[in-house]
């Protein structure tokens, strides 16, 4: 009676490994999940970035109206944006490996004034932009995360319009 039982678990058995180890040989695959590489100028530069995620020594800024604070650039290397209330501008290079060098004589924002939370806010984003040394591309090019090398600083954007 035993033996009869153990017959039939052994095939349900190696159907259950064969599915186990063919879904482990797949994850290697390139399009099994969300990669991130390094950025370049032309990865980058062109589209227009929403941020999602702003964090600082790590932790999470909030952020009121996040779709107000963009970053753009173009091949030129000339980066403009929106910080929240005013627009700001420098430029930049972005190396094959991700390394962003900003100008930061370049660096400059319009001075208009608004609500003192939001004005923070945009305080704390352009110091932690012109802070940012790394350049990564996730999710298909859907993604765009400025940081600088330690991870203090980290910057999440998505592409507008997403």
């Amino acid at each position: 009676m035993i033996q009869k039982g153990l017959n039939k678990a052994i095939p349900v058995w190696l159907i259950g490994l064969a599915i186990v180890i063919a879904g482990c040989m797949n994850m290697g695959d390139k399009d099994s999940g969300p990669t991130q590489n390094p950025g370049s100028m032309s990865a980058v530069c062109g589209d227009k970035w929403e941020m999602r995620l702003l964090r600082i020594n790590g932790q999470a800024v909030p952020v009121d109206q996040p779709q107000e604070f963009t970053f753009l650039c173009n091949s030129d290397g000339e980066a403009m944006g929106k910080s929240g209330i005013n627009t700001y501008r420098g430029t930049l290079q972005i190396t094959t490996n991700g390394q962003i060098l900003w100008d930061t004589a370049s660096f400059a924002s319009t001075k208009m004034a608004g609500p003192p939370q939001i004005m923070e806010q945009e305080t704390q984003y352009l110091r932690a932009l012109s802070g940012t040394r790394q350049a990564f591309v996730k999710s298909g090019g859907g993604r765009l995360i400025l940081r600088d090398a330690p991870g203090d600083i980290y910057i999440e954007f998505i592409k507008a319009g997403s």
